[in-house]
């Protein structure tokens, strides 16, 4: 990627020089060798500069924007698991209303949880969670040689 950010580069210090799109394909050809751009994408790059754009900058992509993934639907998914942590994704993605791809990408990677033995639970203990799982399970027994 970042030879290609490289010659975009070099496109337009070649058109700066006032090169023609023959010659700066040419000079590529003999700098790049084999990682030498295509004749066709050489084109596209040099034709901007050509219509007066100066910057290598790729222009911003128009598409949908993601709606899934706000605070507040995170708010929700996190405040449906701790109410019940035996909920399936299925069930989750029915009561907060967003897709089932987002819904697990919330779960896996902002809220940072895994499904065990049929519960939602975090990836890493707190302290707090250990210390319960202390006392749950009893004094700590000392071993004695």
């Amino acid at each position: 990627m970042k030879d290609l950010e490289e010659q975009s580069v070099c496109v337009k210090f070649c058109f700066e020089l006032g090169k023609t799109f023959t010659e700066t394909f040419q000079m590529f050809q003999q700098a790049y060798g084999v990682d030498c751009l295509s004749p066709t994408q050489c084109q596209d790059w040099y034709q901007p500069f050509k219509s007066g754009r100066m910057s290598i900058e790729n222009d911003p992509k128009s598409g949908r924007p993601s709606t899934s993934m706000n605070d507040d639907h995170i708010e929700k998914v996190l405040a449906l698991i701790r109410q019940n942590c035996r909920l399936t994704v299925r069930e989750v993605v029915e009561e907060a209303a967003i897709c089932k791809s987002s819904c697990h990408q919330i779960l896996t990677d902002k809220l940072k949880m895994r499904r065990v033995t049929a519960k939602s639970v975090p990836r890493l203990l707190t302290d707090a969670q250990k210390e319960n799982r202390v006392t749950q399970s009893g004094a700590v027994r000392s071993f004695e040689c």
